[in-house]
């Protein structure tokens, strides 16, 4: 299931980042956006469990590094997170923060830091 969730192209740009109702606005699915952070919580749980299974590590790292990396890089502003991570944070919204928090937490426990 979490490689499936990983994989799921509509739920992702081509290059990878989760874009899971980005398109929306910002007040529309506040649930919805958090899942975006819930998934990559999931994985560095799944990742946790599954430590011998070295491929399936290898994934779970990769993809939560890409989210991690759109988020750090492509919205932010200084420290608060925008709802998109694709481009330029927007303005601030409470549930792209929690959706950031795991995320950053997700990319913390999957790099081992």
């Amino acid at each position: 299931m979490a490689r499936s969730a990983m994989l799921f192209s509509e739920w992702h740009t081509p290059d990878g980042i989760l874009n899971l109702c980005s398109d929306r606005a910002a007040s529309d699915d506040t649930h919805v956006r958090t899942f975006k952070g819930m998934l990559n919580r999931g994985l560095m749980v799944a990742y946790e469990r599954n430590r011998s299974n070295e491929p399936f590590c290898t994934l779970v790292r990769s993809y939560v590094n890409v989210q991690f990396n759109a988020l750090y890089e492509l919205s932010r502003v200084q420290s608060s997170y925008g709802i998109d991570w694709r481009c330029p944070y927007v303005g601030p919204h409470g549930h792209a923060q929690v959706a950031a928090l795991d995320t950053l937490v997700a990319a913390i426990g999957v790099n081992d830091v």
